[in-house]
């Protein structure tokens, strides 16, 4: 489930999960999710489990490596912990942030 409380995220049909492949992240960054106000939506192949990082988290993860690629953030990523399954296989997709955020990038 999301973890922001008036989030309006939600699963996409298992279709679109299952045609999910890197390359549709294109050379997306932390920095663009920021900029845009985007949330990471991180959702397993394996189990119905889905998991929000707004744009807030994503600043606490990867303050210092804004310009990481999220392909490069989801190529690592798993289902893990409490509710996790152990899966490798996740699919990821931006989210317009529900909250207020307004964020002024560092300079390069």
């Amino acid at each position: 489930m999301p973890n922001h409380p008036s989030s309006t995220l939600q699963r996409p049909p298992e279709a679109l999960i299952r045609r999910f492949h890197l390359g549709q992240v294109g050379n997306d960054t932390v920095r663009t999710f920021l900029t845009k106000g985007y949330s990471l939506a991180i959702c397993c192949r394996e189990c119905p489990r889905l998991i929000e990082w707004t744009p807030e988290d994503l600043l606490e993860k990867f303050e210092h490596r804004v310009d990481v690629k999220i392909a490069d953030i989801a190529a690592r990523l798993s289902c893990t912990g409490v509710e996790g399954c152990g899966s490798k296989d996740v699919a990821v997709f931006p989210h317009l942030f529900d909250g207020a955020w307004s964020w002024t990038p560092p300079d390069r």
